[in-house]
């Protein structure tokens, strides 16, 4: 899930709240003063080919200049710089400290389940945000060969509320390039089903207090260690 209308949309709502929770300020919201500050990439044909998107866009706006335009300088992290100006990091491995509790925003746009050892690489989002700041992700729940992993919403739940977050907005996403994808609610911890293919996950999550990153313990076995009902048989 790259940073499309949808994703945009819900960062228009985070970014009001940053202030409120003491992590940064907010220049300006959406609209004309932004969009007139808005660059597009020389490579817009190159990027809009490689993610088949010819039918819904010819253009693609540089995020710097978009970020900025809100009042917010943008760092990238990717493995590699692909487009100039990223930080170079394998988010396989853990982030120096000069990027803990750096950032008030944290954008997952369909990352972490790329890297191979994704529980670091969720580890790295959650290190990097400020106390009050938020991580935003947008993550496969089945589509295979994506990549190495689709992801459970009590992933976000389970891992987040060992270490210090609340998960504040979770839904499942359907059509994701469509011009308004279908949002559902998905159960935090309860077992479903009846998704169709090429489903993502949006998901909000604050962090409200600062302690070690811990690898949870799934709830199902923290809450029953014994796995035994109630009767103890």
């Amino acid at each position: 899930m790259s940073l499309i209308a949808l994703t945009l949309d819900v960062i228009a709502k985070i970014l009001p709240t940053l202030e409120k929770s003491g992590c940064g300020s907010r220049k300006s919201i959406f609209g004309g003063e932004v969009f007139s500050h808005l660059a597009f990439r020389a490579d817009s044909a190159n990027i809009v080919g490689y993610h088949g998107a010819q039918s819904i866009t010819d253009r693609v706006v540089d995020a710097d200049s978009l970020f900025t335009a809100l009042g917010y300088p943008l760092d990238v992290i990717d493995i590699v710089a692909a487009r100039g100006g990223e930080i170079v990091h394998d988010l396989n491995l853990p982030v120096g400290p000069e990027l803990h509790e750096r950032y008030a925003v944290v954008l997952d746009a369909g990352t972490i389940e790329h890297c191979f050892n994704i529980a670091q690489a969720i580890a790295n989002t959650a290190s990097m945000v400020a106390k009050g700041g938020v991580i935003m992700h947008g993550n496969p729940i089945n589509m295979y060969n994506h990549g190495f992993y689709n992801l459970n919403p009590n992933l976000y739940h389970d891992f987040y509320e060992t270490n210090g977050f609340t998960v504040e907005y979770l839904r499942l996403v359907l059509d994701v390039l469509a011009p308004s994808p279908k949002l559902y609610n998905l159960p935090a911890f309860e077992r479903f089903g009846g998704v169709p293919d090429n489903g993502t996950m949006l998901a909000v999550v604050r962090r409200h207090a600062i302690q070690p990153i811990r690898w949870p313990v799934q709830r199902k076995f923290r809450e029953n260690p014994t796995l035994r009902g109630s009767s103890g048989q």
